[in-house]
């Protein structure tokens, strides 16, 4: 038997920066996988960010992580979404390519010293004492661990459905299924639930008439997901947009019937932010079209990845209802679109260090959470990672709380709110998203990795020097004044009135779009443009930044407010009877976390303060 400090099950997004974040705080790390050829696949779309998810992106990168890193190195398109709204809402999303992708993600993994890798698929979960042990392999081979995290994705006694006809046990195309280790971790008494994912066709983009499409370009401005490196960037590729019509609703409504999900193939709940076509025409019967986006697999072959038809029909239907949308009459399908069930864990069964709270040194994360999306999955593989090697290591947990980022709120409403369909995050999900920004993701999370060691020599002096730089912009801002030569030009484009003697550049910043940089090249003070986003935002909002502050500390008098996990809820005779089942069923950790169990009211949060404090002073 070979023994590690932490295995990780699975390769995907979840498992790689599990394996990373665990690398990084000192345990001996063993990758466990399938097939070690897709560690870092792209199951699905091939693009990374979006909409809170650029954010999530970067505060994985402020801990150690690897997306942002991988992202940069295969980047084929890059643009920053929500530019016109406030920056609460700047989301940086990259298309990639598949293959730069998935070898950036492996290549960076193989720089971390303390990461092994072995092929092979779990079996069984050891266990000894009521804890995990380590794993057994169905080819018979034994690994010891003190600490195992499962991220196992859609491989959980997966099914595909093409239609109601073709049903393949697979965790995606190509690959089998994990039905052992389901089955294994059932018998534990761990709650078992199902959802469905899906993905849409695949087609040759030289049977596309590109020229009857809206082409998309990147921006041309650079930017970098990893605060450590400046890689350079590959070859940008642009991406297209059509719309779907009044024929490809025909055609859909009427093989409807044919649909796994609409002929009653599949059981589980699929995710309401990203519906297949079929449900698009159900749901929005009034809809003239619907928006598709053709969008590049990469630089090495003409496949592109057909955005917006996610589907389970046949794939027959699937090439005819292809053909009805402008641009795509004569064009070849490569690989059909499918939708796939799969097992996941109710989430709060777990407590905020994504432990297993019925079987001690078991983590999970990633999609067997019931989440949706690289990026989450992502987020959550830290988590995991940190707190298993934290735990075999006696270190202390690693909790990031809903004040400390998008992260943070993943967790804390997965543990604490569960899921009802496939979680995936928005800006709107959290409370404080003004603070929660792409900009300023390493100032609110490097000191927390800093702390826990998770860098390098040289990735700390990176550190240190860009937050460094960046307050070194918002003290030029504060201390330099530009007279009216160099800011009415600037005032002007930006709609402002003009300036008749000398003004402080911070003062000028809190007008409606006046850029900073400009405004200090105007003053004859040159900076880097990307140092001063964290700045230009602190100073143009900062009463609005104050008053979340002023929110974060209130929430963290709830959060100081802790609950053993022994509590006997059920005896709390001055709480109600459905907040004393929840309570005793979630057991959260602090008082914050109780406040956000549907039902808790706030005389129940009262009175649980008082139960407690009664108890404590006995």
């Amino acid at each position: 038997m070979i023994g590690y400090d932490v295995v990780v099950i699975g390769g995907g997004h979840a498992g790689a920066e599990a394996a990373a974040a665990a690398a990084r705080m000192g345990a001996r790390v063993l990758l466990l996988t399938q097939n070690l050829e897709t560690i870092g696949q792209m199951s699905c779309n091939p693009a990374i960010g979006g909409i809170a998810k650029g954010t999530v992106v970067r505060e994985v990168d402020a801990l150690g992580g690897i997306m942002g890193r991988a992202t940069d190195q295969a980047r084929i398109q890059f643009r920053m979404l929500n530019r016109s709204k406030g920056p609460a809402v700047w989301s940086p999303r990259a298309q990639c390519d598949r293959g730069l992708y998935r070898r950036a993600v492996r290549r960076e993994l193989e720089r971390l010293p303390n990461v092994g890798f072995a092929q092979g698929t779990v079996a069984r979960l050891d266990r000894s004492g009521g804890r995990v042990t380590g794993v057994t392999t169905t080819d018979g081979r034994r690994y010891r661990a003190g600490a195992v995290v499962l991220t196992a994705g859609t491989f959980l006694r997966g099914r595909i459905h093409l239609g109601l006809t073709t049903l393949i046990p697979a965790g995606r195309a190509g690959e089998p299924p994990a039905v052992d280790v389901a089955q294994d971790i059932e018998s534990l008494g761990l709650t078992v639930e199902r959802f469905k994912t899906g993905t849409p066709p695949r087609v040759d983009g030289g049977t596309v008439d590109l020229a009857r499409l809206e082409r998309q370009d990147g921006d041309p401005e650079p930017y970098w997901f990893s605060h450590h490196g400046r890689s350079g960037h590959p070859v940008q590729l642009p991406c297209y947009l059509t719309h779907t019509g009044e024929r490809l609703k025909e055609i859909i409504t009427g093989h409807l019937r044919e649909s796994a999900l609409y002929g009653g193939a599949i059981s589980g709940r699929g995710p309401r932010y990203c519906p297949s076509i079929e449900d698009k025409i159900v749901r929005f019967p009034d809809a003239e079209r619907h928006q598709v986006f053709l969008e590049p697999e990469g630089l090495d072959t003409r496949e592109m990845y057909v955005n917006g038809l996610s589907t389970s029909l046949p794939p027959d239907v699937q090439v005819e209802y292809l053909r009805s949308v402008p641009g795509l009459e004569r064009v070849e399908m490569t690989r059909p679109g499918y939708a796939i069930e799969y097992d996941y864990y109710p989430p709060t069964q777990l407590d905020r260090t994504l432990q297993v709270r019925a079987v001690p040194g078991l983590y999970l994360a990633g999609q067997v959470n019931g989440t949706t999306g690289y990026e989450e999955a992502a987020g959550q593989g830290v988590i995991a990672g940190l707190n298993a090697a934290a735990a075999v290591l006696g270190r202390e947990p690693i909790v990031l709380g809903r004040q400390d980022g998008f992260i943070g709120v993943l967790v804390d409403d997965l543990v604490t709110r569960g899921v009802d369909e496939p979680y995936r995050l928005f800006t709107s999900r959290s409370e404080f998203r003004l603070l929660h920004r792409q900009d300023n993701a390493l100032r609110r999370l490097a000191p927390i990795a800093l702390g826990l060691g998770l860098f390098s020599d040289e990735e700390r002096r990176v550190v240190e020097e860009r937050l460094e730089a960046e307050d070194r912009v918002f003290r030029l801002a504060a201390e330099t004044a530009v007279g009216p030569k160099g800011a009415n030009r600037v005032l002007a484009g930006a709609g402002e009135r003009g300036i008749d003697e000398p003004v402080r550049v911070i003062e000028l910043v809190k007008r409606p779009g006046v850029g900073l940089v400009p405004l200090l090249e105007g003053a004859g003070v040159e900076v880097d443009p990307s140092e001063a986003a964290w700045a230009e935002v602190e100073i143009r909002y900062g009463g609005y930044l104050e008053r979340e502050r002023e929110m974060v500390a209130k929430l963290a008098e709830l959060e100081g407010f802790e609950l053993s996990g022994d509590l006997e809820y059920r005896s709390f005779g001055s709480v109600s009877f459905e907040a004393r089942e929840k309570l005793a069923l979630r057991r959260p950790g602090t008082l914050g976390q109780a406040s956000r169990i549907p039902g808790i009211s706030p005389s129940d949060l009262q009175a649980i303060v008082m139960e407690v404090v009664k108890r404590r002073s006995r």
